[in-house]
């Protein structure tokens, strides 16, 4: 079951029944919520397969600079600027056309119904300008908005290829697709219920044309629930369309609907807009609400897929609108949480301090390495971020959000061992020594440090495996996220620090990366999911270690499960009748 699936059961209030008739209601039930959210079948819970995005993705995009008008010959400037300037030998690769390169598609589209590129500002058309950013070694990427234009339901225009044409999946006139551009009034809802085939056909069509061009990276924006379904048969198109073309879902996502943004695409919008849309093109209040917003999507980050805080603003210097302090800050967030880095500056006019930071392989490293980070605490004015490296050392984060200069501290015991350790600062590429316990910086307002730590040899570790008799995978915490609410999971043991519980005999709690395990909402329902929460003492975070190999809940008498009969990576815990099956029992060390 997928984790949007679990959240709407859980909000709902539905419990699993064992047995066929129970096998009947869930499927019914299921079948229900997918037909009622628009989604033709249900979701596996895996990233994207198409070959992109098996690690962040770093670009260029011209909204947060050029914004409104994108011609020919600034997107072929950028793009020379991105190569001449070093950056793409540092792995920076996709150059993106935003928004407004197009007529209006209330008035004008192509003899198949798609967008008509703007001749007045591209006159030798895309395919050209796609050739030129090849040419410089690198990637090119375009802007769409969901649903299917006015123009040609009005033109009733034939879909390619087929018999079908634009009315045949369209059936509502009175509502309007987001189109930030042109506005209400320039794009129609695909009805997916009305001809599936020939809506389907007409993705194609669009996805076709852009592999025509050689486009590597689509946007899609202004994406929400209700667009579900287009993103899933845009999933399709794209991967029928005999191109790896990176697919990137904007913006403001629900992440209610994780998994199946996950699903299909290559990328989502966690938030709004980075830009401020004043004098600069950001401020440090738009920057730093992403060190809330962040650490719930971590779980949702994998090869082939990652969530996207937006733009990166660290190029022009005082015109990016952050001090250098916070510049470092955003890059450090950005790393460290795995997320894309897409530049929004104008690369012709680079600042050196800038460049430094953007060319700082060790910290760019970080990034793509893919191991999102998450907070010690969360929301306060001093964090530490970290994440559990695949070769036993840790990443970590120390930044400072206050308004002055103070120490942050990262004590080892939060990250999950013990002893002493070395410490590196990848900004400026330093061997900083042995410590014991902890380190401590001094960091400024505003301001950063990125460490790599090592664990010396010999060290110790906090808590053990919790291991499923039926499976032998460990009890984990998705990609290490400390979230409130996010359900406990198994997976394939790995000795990673969101796989050690701590039990505690006198409080009688389990504690994963400090974080209680919960029964969500103090339900004592079989079918109840067993989540990570702030730990505060109640009954419904207190649990019974038997002889038997079993763990119950004190509040409800029910045993510690894990649902389905084979636990394969990702299945969720949850509190089940006890019925002494091998899914019941565990070892812990």
């Amino acid at each position: 079951m997928t984790s949007s699936i679990r959240q709407w059961l859980l909000v709902t209030g539905g419990s699993r029944q064992r047995g066929w008739w129970g096998l009947l209601a869930v499927t019914a039930l299921l079948a229900s919520f997918l037909y009622g959210a628009g989604v033709a079948g249900a979701p596996v819970a895996r990233a994207e397969s198409n070959g992109a995005a098996l690690t962040p993705q770093a670009g260029w995009s011209s909204w947060s600079f050029v914004r409104q008008n994108p011609t020919e010959a600034t997107i072929e400037a950028q793009a020379a600027a991105m190569a001449s300037t070093g950056l793409v030998s540092h792995g920076f690769t996709y150059v993106n056309i935003d928004d407004f390169y197009y007529y209006n598609p209330a008035t004008t589209v192509d003899s198949y119904g798609r967008w008509v590129v703007d001749t007045g500002k591209f006159p030798h058309g895309m395919k050209a300008v796609a050739d030129y950013v090849h040419g410089q070694g690198e990637k090119f990427g375009m802007y769409l908005t969901p649903g299917i234009p006015v123009a040609a339901y009005n033109q009733n225009t034939p879909i390619q290829g087929t018999s079908y044409h634009a009315r045949d999946i369209v059936s509502d006139t009175t509502h309007y697709e987001n189109n930030y551009n042109f506005g209400n009034g320039a794009m129609y809802f695909i009805d997916w219920a009305k001809n599936p085939s020939a809506a389907q056909a007409y993705l194609n069509s669009w996805a076709n044309l852009l592999a025509s061009y050689g486009v590597d990276y689509l946007k899609i924006d202004g994406v929400g629930t209700s667009d579900m379904a287009d993103v899933q048969h845009w999933s399709q198109a794209l991967n029928q369309s005999g191109r790896t073309i990176h697919f990137e879902l904007s913006n403001s996502l629900d992440i209610n609907n994780g998994a199946n943004w996950r699903n299909w695409a290559n990328g989502w919008r966690i938030d709004g807009d980075v830009e401020c849309y004043c004098s600069t093109l950001t401020n440090w209040n738009n920057v730093s609400q992403r060190f809330n917003d962040l650490p719930a999507w971590v779980r949702y980050d994998s090869p082939g897929g990652w969530g996207d805080p937006d733009s990166v603003e660290v190029g022009n210097g005082s015109s990016d609108g952050l001090t250098p302090d916070e510049r470092r800050t955003q890059l450090t967030l950005w790393s460290i949480s795995a997320a894309p880095l897409i530049l929004g500056t104008d690369l012709t006019h680079m600042d050196s301090g800038d460049l430094a930071l953007l060319t700082n392989d060790e910290v760019l490293g970080v990034d793509r390495a893919g191991r999102p980070a998450h907070p010690v605490v969360q929301g306060a004015q001093q964090q530490t971020w970290w994440a559990y490296n695949t070769d036993g050392t840790y990443t970590v984060g120390l930044f400072n959000l206050g308004g002055s200069t103070v120490n942050v501290t990262a004590n080892w015991f939060d990250l999950g061992f013990t002893g002493s350790a070395a410490v590196r600062d990848l900004w400026s590429h330093t061997d900083l020594g042995s410590s014991s316990g902890s380190f401590t910086a001094s960091v400024p307002s505003h301001g950063s440090r990125l460490l790599r730590v090592t664990p010396a040899a010999g060290h110790g570790t906090i808590g053990t495996p919790l291991v499923s008799k039926l499976s032998g995978r460990c009890v984990d915490s998705p990609q290490g996220t400390t979230y409130n609410t996010v359900q406990l999971e198994v997976w394939d043991c790995n000795g990673g620090a969101n796989q050690r519980v701590v039990h505690n005999s006198s409080a009688r709690t389990l504690t994963l990366e400090g974080k209680c395990f919960d029964a969500y909402d103090n339900r004592t329902a079989a079918g109840t999911p067993v989540e990570m929460y702030d730990c505060n003492g109640g009954t419904n975070q207190q649990w019974n270690m038997n002889s038997d190999g079993t763990i119950t809940g004190v509040q409800s008498g029910l045993c510690l499960d894990v649902t389905g009969t084979t636990n394969p990576n990702g299945d969720g815990l949850e509190l089940w009748d006890c019925n002494g099956g091998a899914n019941q029992q565990w070892t812990l060390g």
